[in-house]
């Protein structure tokens, strides 16, 4: 498989968000926040998108703490009662932070969310949730056994990349000192495949960036 079946640099500005918007303050732990990407982009980010004839979804702004290590998900949203997969994301490192985003083949079944929303679940229950599989490679927690898990490609995502999500992947914070935020924009309807998402952003493609594999 090549690095394009997984991620594609995109021609985009290197802050997607409004002037003035501010972001969650920092802490120590990990947490996202969910917004309607229509409030909360720039107007030089959704022209693009706009004259591409691209309808807006959500924004999940995601903060990961220094040395801090995801769980191997797969992207889900609820619709008509049931989870479907999320094909493709845009993604930007809004810090700089050094990270290491990568997709994996699973050998071991993954825990799909209850279809029907706990009482005190925010509106990121329904919008962006995961198919959970694991941790692996973390130092403080338990991973997932060695021989269930393929590293199939990895690559550091700083300015706008289009990512697929619907393959299981996750995101390591490698650096020391900085927390790593990321903003990740989705569109609807969603792609049918990763062929549609590349082809629909295809006026947008950029030089390939910092890869490992």
């Amino acid at each position: 498989m090549k690095p394009t079946d997984f991620f594609r640099p995109l021609d985009l500005p290197n802050n997607p968000l409004k002037p003035g918007f501010r972001r969650p303050r920092a802490s120590r732990s990990n947490h996202y926040a969910v917004f309607n990407a229509e409030e909360i982009l720039a107007e030089a980010t959704l022209s693009r998108f706009h004259a591409l004839g691209l309808r807006l979804g959500t924004a999940a702004l995601f903060h990961k703490k220094p040395g801090s290590m995801g769980i191997i998900h797969d992207d889900v949203a609820l619709q008509n009662g049931r989870w479907r997969k999320n094909v493709a994301a845009i993604n930007w490192n809004l810090s700089g932070a050094d990270s290491l985003m990568r997709w994996y083949r699973i050998a071991a079944p993954g825990n799909v969310p209850d279809p029907v929303p706990p009482a005190d679940a925010g509106p990121w229950y329904r919008t962006l949730n995961g198919i959970h599989y694991g941790f692996f490679g973390a130092r403080d927690r338990e991973n997932l056994p060695q021989d269930q898990v393929q590293i199939l490609s990895e690559a550091f995502i700083g300015s706008a990349t289009l990512v697929r999500t619907n393959l299981p992947h996750a995101v390591e914070n490698t650096d020391a000192a900085r927390g790593r935020w990321a903003l990740s924009v989705r569109f609807e309807p969603d792609f049918t495949n990763w062929a549609a998402a590349n082809a629909a952003l295809k006026p947008l493609w950029a030089a390939p960036h910092r890869t490992t594999r």
